[in-house]
């Protein structure tokens, strides 16, 4: 037995141990529940919904003893945010956890498996906890949920002890989490060689979303080894189920954390980036909770938000009426959802927030800040080959028509009909033919966020400022009577780019709140860059000199940029880029060849700034004038020290690689 899969089981078989019960009238009575989950993984990718190009028996055994849902969605296209999504069993932009990453304040209702933890159940989270909140949350609430922990992404250290005898008769509830597939493998293997896939990258079918180049289907072949590896691991817990003689008790819920893991996957708003592999496998005891018979798919809408509703389901509780997902299984089923909804907030320092709908056959996608860039370059994705190697075919003007629109301004929304076209390259928006399908999801977004209460919208350097001063910005805002419609008005005009909202948006300048102030300054900066906004509104130049956050004087001096005064919006650019503010960067990356003329400056932080993150923020603007290689992005930023940290972690998840 290799290191990866005696020290792996070894963790789980001690969980079990406490949680196996003889003759015990609870366990009978409700089912064990067992989350497997995988990272960075789009349906696609596996042979239950169809791929040929590897085999993975284990988990198509789960799907001939469960359901495999078509129409599963992680509600937000990264990590964190999802986890949030999933944990809190509502929308992260609720809470002001859809940034990834972001510490933030919560209340206790955040965390669902209290719930089933009060009802009688044993509950453990062995593997990753990143759910967007402080270490102080943590102390505070993670007694609450769970009765034990480990690390993260740690689980063949475990670090609690499994011995306490009261645990004995209690079903449980566990979350493991394997990171063979993260983006990192292809990252990690990356940093000093590149040996050849096991699996010959030339025989698979790489997917129409991205260009095919040698580096992108290196790392899809990459990818699909993962995969393979994933498999093994699900295999030890089926094993294992069934030696300690669990396995007709327990529902596994296998699925993938997001889509991923080829660029314009994860961090995006598209299908790719938030369609999620789902399958539900049940013992034959527990089958009549499924939706549908064993072996069979299930087009059901669901979301992660209703997968902690759905557990209280299946044990018999109601769930909390705070809790904004449909239970889709159980004693309390919800009715079927008729939409999905999704939400993009950042990657890295860049504040790009968009929101989407999906109601089976369409997806709609509505973004807030047009003007900015989907391919903006972040240090994580772009230590992956596949990605440097799609820059450099746009840089070089070599890159086929069908493959620029992720290095161009957006549109203001998109409408992709998945069912002809699942990996989103057809945008319908602008064909009158589906004029109906845009007015209903335009409206369904608008009421959504409203209904939610949404506060998505917050820059985050705003969120930082309550967790300094140790408040919840959830808490302020339901008991501080915020004002929701001023923002999400002025959030909507701002994408709009209509030219009767410039004095609306003057106006707002001098508001209050700053989150306020900087939509206000979008709306601006969106029709500046239009060439829409004729006159410079003097207004900015006294709101710019008086603004104390980073982010609303980076959306003003863009704006004067954008509007003709490259002097004044650059000046105030580079002072906040010599201050760290990733704010800056973002729009400085943004304006292309408007920063040309503060090169110098950007040339002197990418090279002596101590600031690791400044100096890749810096080069990924030279890059966009010749005066860097791509590849040296790579080499010489962050990546090689965040990803040494990473290599052992990968290297003990999947000790195949090379």
């Amino acid at each position: 037995m290799n290191f990866f899969r005696k020290n792996f089981t070894n963790l789980f078989t001690g969980v079990l141990f406490v949680m196996a019960c003889t003759g015990c009238s609870v366990v009978r009575e409700r089912p064990n529940f067992l989350f497997l989950v995988i990272e960075d993984t789009s349906p696609y990718l596996l042979p239950a919904y169809g791929n040929e190009d590897i085999k993975t028996p284990n988990i198509d055994l789960l799907a001939e003893n469960g359901v495999v849902f078509t129409n599963a969605y992680s509600n937000a296209p990264y990590c964190s945010p999802a986890r949030s999504s999933l944990i809190s069993g509502s929308y992260a932009t609720t809470y002001a956890s859809d940034w990834h990453r972001n510490n933030n304040i919560v209340p206790a209702q955040y965390f669902f498996p209290r719930y089933l933890r009060e009802a009688g159940y044993f509950t453990v989270n062995a593997g990753k906890t990143d759910y967007n909140v402080t270490r102080e949350v943590k102390k505070r609430y993670y007694a609450q949920a769970w009765d034990k922990m480990s690390g993260y992404r740690d689980n063949t250290k475990p670090n609690v002890s499994y011995n306490d005898p009261d645990r004995k008769e209690k079903p449980f509830f566990a979350q493991f989490n394997n990171h063979t597939t993260h983006m990192s493998r292809m990252t990690t293997v990356s940093v000093n060689h590149r040996e050849p896939p096991r699996i010959n990258q030339q025989h698979i079918k790489l997917p129409p979303h991205v260009p095919d180049l040698p580096d992108i289907r290196s790392d899809f072949a990459l990818h699909l080894e993962g995969i393979e590896d994933a498999d093994k691991w699900v295999g030890y817990f089926i094993e294992d189920l069934k030696e300690k003689g669990l396995y007709e008790n327990t529902v596994i819920f296998f699925f993938s954390d997001h889509g991923g893991c080829l660029p314009r996957g994860k961090a995006f708003p598209y299908s790719t980036g938030l369609k999620s592999a789902l399958i539900i496998s049940a013992p034959k005891k527990w089958q009549y909770l499924l939706p549908s018979g064993v072996g069979t798919q299930s087009d059901r809408l669901v979301e992660f938000a209703d997968f902690g509703p759905t557990l209280l389901s299946m044990a018999g509780i109601k769930p909390p009426d705070h809790l904004q997902g449909k239970a889709f299984m159980g004693d309390h089923v919800a009715p079927a959802r008729d939409y999905a909804y999704n939400f993009r907030t950042n990657t890295e320092n860049h504040f790009d927030p968009s929101r989407s709908v999906f109601d089976g056959q369409y997806h709609y996608i509505k973004y807030y800040t047009p003007y900015k860039v989907p391919g903006l370059r972040q240090s994580f994705q772009w230590g992956m080959p596949a990605n440097l190697a799609w820059d450099s075919l746009y840089l070089t003007g070599n890159c086929p028509p069908e493959y620029t629109q992720h290095f161009e301004p957006k549109p203001k929304e998109m409408l992709f009909d998945t069912k002809a076209d699942p990996f989103c390259l057809n945008n319908l928006a602008d064909d009158p033919r589906y004029a109906p399908q845009l007015i209903g999801f335009r409206k369904a977004v608008s009421i959504h966020i409203r209904e939610t209460k949404d506060l998505g919208f917050f820059p985050k350097d705003v969120r930082d400022w309550f967790v300094e001063n140790d408040l919840s910005l959830y808490t302020w805002a339901h008991e501080n009577n915020y004002d929701f419609d001023l923002l999400y008005q002025v959030v909507e005009k701002a994408s709009e780019k209509n030219m009767v909202d410039v004095a609306y948006f003057v106006r707002l300048l001098d508001h209050e709140r700053p989150e306020i102030r900087f939509w206000a300054a979008s709306g601006l900066a969106h029709l500046a860059g239009q060439g829409d906004l004729k006159e410079i509104p003097q207004k900015l130049y006294q709101r710019l000199g008086q603004e104390e956050f980073a982010s609303v004087v980076a959306v003003m001096a863009e704006t004067l940029v954008k509007a003709g005064d490259q002097k004044r919006g650059l000046q105030a650019l580079v002072k906040q880029a010599k201050k760290h503010s990733g704010f800056a960067f973002s729009s400085l990356e943004e304006l292309r060849d408007l920063a040309r003329e503060i090169l110098p400056d950007i040339q002197a932080l990418a090279e002596n700034s101590k600031n690791a993150g400044t100096r890749f923020s810096a080069r990924s603007i030279l890059i966009n004038f010749g005066l860097l290689p791509l590849h040296k992005l790579y080499e010489q930023n962050r990546i090689e020290s965040f990803l040494e940290g990473h290599r052992s972690r990968v290297e003990r998840w999947a000790p195949t690689l090379p």
